[in-house]
């Protein structure tokens, strides 16, 4: 369905229909309760810190110990269902950011193999084009330099030793 019929359609309903129609949609679809509940009052900071903690979610349990791999479609998820709700790049660079250094910060904790090191890659290039497409680099472009950085260290170490001694396997003699 076009806009143009769905706007012929509200048009054609009474004010009372209409808000019965907003009712049960807001009842029948979770997205479009939480569009609803964040237009009636919006707050893009408070949304922010909800998505980081869910992606955090993604690779540490609640208790701090990190999972044994995220899901990269739960992330993308989060970062589309935000992009959606908040109209402000900053906010969504600032999540993109996150998603990046929590990702980083999960790689270097224990040896990660190459897909997450390619994942993070692909997002850090991700948040580039971003930044760039909406003029953001005044606001982000320290950190994220200071990002690439850290993520071109994290490259370069497992690049000299791809198997730290501490994760190599040790033969079992029994």
């Amino acid at each position: 369905m076009s806009k143009t019929k769905l706007k012929k359609a509200l048009n054609a309903l009474e004010k009372e229909e209409l808000i019965n129609t907003i009712i049960e949609l807001y009842d029948a679809r979770k997205d479009a309760k939480d569009y609803l509940e964040y237009w009636l009052a919006p707050d893009p900071q408070g949304e922010l810190e909800k998505c980081v903690k869910l992606v955090n979610r993604q690779f540490y349990t609640p208790q701090g110990l990190s999972r044994r791999s995220p899901q990269s479609s739960a992330i993308s998820k989060i970062l589309k269902d935000f992009s959606t709700i908040c109209f402000e790049p900053e906010k969504v660079a600032e999540l993109m950011m996150q998603i990046c250094t929590i990702s980083l910060n999960w790689i270097n904790e224990k040896y990660r193999g190459v897909s997450h090191r390619t994942s993070l890659q692909k997002r850090l290039t991700e948040l580039e084009q971003y930044i760039e497409l909406h003029q953001l680099e005044d606001l982000y472009g320290l950190k994220l330099s200071r990002l690439r950085e850290s993520v071109t260290e994290m490259l370069e170490r497992y690049a000299n030793d791809s198997v730290p001694y501490t994760h190599r396997r040790r033969r079992r003699y029994w």
